[in-house]
């Protein structure tokens, strides 16, 4: 037996209807019948109070259900993953603040180029950490690894024409 018939069976022997049990979990009860006719699952959060709401251990809900366990898995490894990306970029945004403080970048009167340099450079590190997180746990969503290849051709055009572009900009 699925989760939606047993979440379905338990909810008929408790004499609830989908309203009651959706008010008495702050939830909708839209999100009650798409549990019960599988089309989602609960979280883990909902699902210990439908233990405890029906008296029955976790363990009669999701043992048997095996997408279920593969569902609950992979939204571990999706906060796991998530973690780390957080922790990653941190440290690679602190790094490069301290390498641009180390490099005294701050202290000293830059031009437009160089400001427009490290504001893509911190752009083409939030988007190429964006992609990454995406292409990992989502896989898709590819919109972060076009905005960060734009990003880098940025740079790139910047660099090889900053000279023409600063006479464009500002004629002598």
């Amino acid at each position: 037996m699925n989760l939606g018939d047993k979440l379905k069976e338990l909810r008929k022997e408790h004499n609830y209807s989908q309203q009651q049990l959706a008010e008495k979990l702050h939830v909708t009860a839209q999100a009650i019948s798409k549990w019960e006719n599988n089309k989602s699952v609960p979280d883990i959060i909902n699902l210990v109070q439908l233990s405890e709401a029906y008296n029955i251990s976790l363990d009669y809900l999701i043992k048997s259900d095996k997408q279920l366990q593969k569902k609950l898995s992979m939204n571990n490894i999706r906060l796991k993953v998530f973690n780390f990306f957080v922790v990653a970029f941190i440290l690679v945004m602190i790094l490069t603040f301290s390498i641009l403080i180390k490099a005294q970048f701050f202290m000293s009167n830059h031009s437009l180029g160089g400001w427009l340099f490290v504001s893509l450079g911190f752009l083409f590190i939030i988007f190429s950490f964006l992609s990454l997180y995406c292409y990992i746990v989502k896989k898709k969503y590819f919109i972060f690894l076009w905005s960060a290849f734009l990003t880098l051709g940025c740079i790139v055009f910047v660099g090889l024409f900053y000279d023409y572009i600063m006479q464009l900009l500002f004629p002598l």
